[in-house]
Formats: structure tokens, sequence, C-alpha cells
């Protein structure tokens, strides 16, 4: 499960399995606000827990 991270912390995803290339910000409660592509909607709020995004995350945490 996903677990520690705080409201507006940033969120690296790697979905080439080499790299960071896609990104969030984590808005508790296990949501993440992310772009995705044109055709699924653009900006989406999705959940991160028990989905492909949580195995992808690489890291997290305040950028401030």
């Amino acid at each position: 499960m996903f677990h520690g991270p705080r409201k507006s912390d940033y969120q690296g995803i790697d979905v080439s399995k080499q790299r960071i290339t896609h990104n969030g910000i984590y808005l508790g409660n296990g949501k993440i606000l992310h772009t995705y592509s044109e055709q699924s909607g653009g900006v989406r709020m999705d959940s991160i827990e028990d989905n492909h995004w949580e195995y992808r995350l690489v890291f997290g945490g305040s950028l401030l």
C-alpha cells in the first residue's frame, strides 16, 4: 500500500523502466493529479493505490 506522502508532494513515476517519464502532484487520500494523453482527458485525478501507478512510483517529496 502507498504510505507517507503529504498533500502537494511531487511524485516521480517511471513508465519506461529507464527514467522518470511521468510526474504528478499528490492530493491526499491516495489520489494524484497528473497530465495524461489528450485522448484520456488531459489533466486527470486518479488513485495511485493498487494500480499500475503505485508500482511505477520511483520517489515523492516536497520540492520546496
